[in-house]
């Protein structure tokens, strides 16, 4: 988070506003009631200074170096939102009506004691201290008395509840900012989860802001915006993965245990060696890019709770378990091994044991590719529908593990060739269990498919060499 210094600073056109409100208010003054009992009228940057004391103990703002300073919290962690409040109710106060006009019975109204007092400096050298007493109990509001002003007042509520409240209030439960985009997927640009039920490291990174290597990747998977990096390369499953990012955009803590704390202290809590890990970089909207590492320490015996630290913070948050802290590596991948966009293919080599089907594809006119099969023109929506019916090879949803490397020679092999200097993308598919084949995508095998894929692709390769119509479904 920004400096609050900075933060503040950006609030002028919201202060212009008022000003601006100000003045029309001034030109049409509105009618005032017989009485009125004005105790501060001050813009929220008029306030020099406040000291409040009440049942939480007390709370100390100062204006520094054109910004402000709540004393014993870090600027990082202060909730704007909540303190622009609070010092909007401290540069403007005034009673709802009098209910006593002197101050002979302030035990009456809970004055005698005080259950709180404010003092407000400006920066005109203008005071205001106030004391709360009772609540009233049919308006809600609480009693009052002002320094210098005679009598007992009622202070709605709204103003009261800020000079009640622990300091701990003014203090900001998002460990991350909230998401400022429709989507988790555009908001977070690459993020790797390690530990928890994670035997490795899992890598997503976007496509759109990745480099070329990432973009050249991508191209096996067609429009793909996010791909995953595993023991393999698959596209992202939107779907899961929006369970498991979502979480990290604005990111609330349920609340926090310390704050304040330097790194050493922060790591000897257990956080050198986390339970979990997330490391990601953030783009939210048209705020400038934000690295975290966010890491979780298990609360609670049951698993419900975590302790979580955003690395460089010195803050130990409590979250509640979050989807990620279950994520399953295997349903972040989309189940289609391979599906590049025709576009960006020009060649596909079929091997199946001793026969070799080579088809070179011509897109010289885009809009109307020719296909060649082994040096012979073959029907070009007949090559539609092999090509749809290869990209259709998708898992049967069983995670093997990494599958060592394979002996002997597979039943099938489908490579597939690309311009502009692309590496070919190699689907090898070997006997796996009853009814499967185990596929291996560049080398690498963690899952198998049925099959009658092999099957299928056969026939539909004699059926192009003979021109006639064959069913992709399998």
């Amino acid at each position: 988070m920004k400096k609050l210094v900075r933060i503040l600073a950006a609030e002028v056109a919201v202060i212009a506003v008022l000003a601006a409100a100000l003045l029309l208010l001034i030109l049409n003054p509105a009618k005032k009631e017989a009485e009125s009992w004005i105790f501060a009228d001050h813009a929220i940057t008029d306030v020099a200074s406040v000291h409040v004391e009440n049942l939480f103990g007390s709370l100390d703002v100062s204006a520094q170096s054109g910004g402000y300073v709540i004393e014993g919290v870090p600027s990082e962690l202060v909730d704007l939102e909540a303190f622009i409040d609070f010092l909007g109710r401290c540069s403007a106060v005034s009673a709802l009506k009098r209910v006593d006009s002197d101050q002979r019975e302030l035990a009456e109204y809970g004055l005698a004691e005080p259950s709180a007092q404010v003092s407000v400096t400006f920066r005109d050298g203008g005071k205001l201290a106030l004391s709360l007493g009772d609540r009233e109990p049919l308006s809600g509001s609480y009693y009052c008395a002002v320094d210098g002003e005679k009598g007992v007042y009622l202070l709605d509520e709204a103003w009261a509840s800020r000079y009640l409240m622990a300091r701990e209030q003014l203090i900001s439960f998002y460990i991350t900012p909230k998401l400022e985009v429709s989507s988790a997927l555009s908001a977070i640009r690459d993020v790797t989860f390690s530990g928890g039920p994670l035997a490795e490291p899992v890598t997503i990174e976007s496509v759109g802001a990745g480099d070329e290597q990432v973009k050249e990747l991508a191209r096996s998977f067609g429009a793909a915006t996010h791909i995953v990096r595993g023991a393999g390369v698959y596209e992202l499953d939107q779907t899961y993965g929006l369970t498991v990012l979502e979480p990290l955009c604005g990111m609330m803590a349920q609340s926090i245990a310390y704050y304040g704390l330097t790194g050493e202290q922060v790591d000897a809590m257990g956080f050198a060696q986390p339970d979990m890990k997330v490391e990601f970089d953030y783009k939210n909207g048209t705020q400038e890019t934000e690295h975290y590492v966010l890491r979780f320490l298990k609360a609670t015996e049951d698993g419900s709770y975590f302790y979580a630290n955003a690395e460089g913070s010195g803050v130990i948050y409590i979250v509640e378990r979050y989807a990620f802290f279950d994520l399953s590596y295997d349903k972040l991948l989309l189940r289609w091994f391979l599906s590049p966009l025709l576009m960006d293919v020009e060649g596909i080599t079929v091997e199946n044991g001793s026969e070799v089907y080579d088809f070179a594809i011509d897109q010289t006119d885009p809009k109307n590719p020719t296909v060649a099969m082994n040096g012979q023109e073959v029907d070009i929506t007949l090559f539609r529908s092999l090509f749809r019916l290869l990209g259709s090879a998708a898992a049967d949803g069983n995670y093997l593990g990494v599958q060592s490397a394979p002996e002997g020679e597979p039943s099938m092999r489908i490579t597939y060739r690309y311009t502009g200097g692309k590496d070919d993308d190699v689907l090898e598919l070997y006997p796996g269990g009853t009814r499967r084949v185990n596929v291996y995508v560049n080398g690498v095998c963690e899952f198998a498919m049925r099959d009658a894929f092999v099957q299928r692709v056969n026939d539909a390769l004699t059926a192009i060499g003979a021109g006639e119509s064959f069913d992709i479904n399998w």
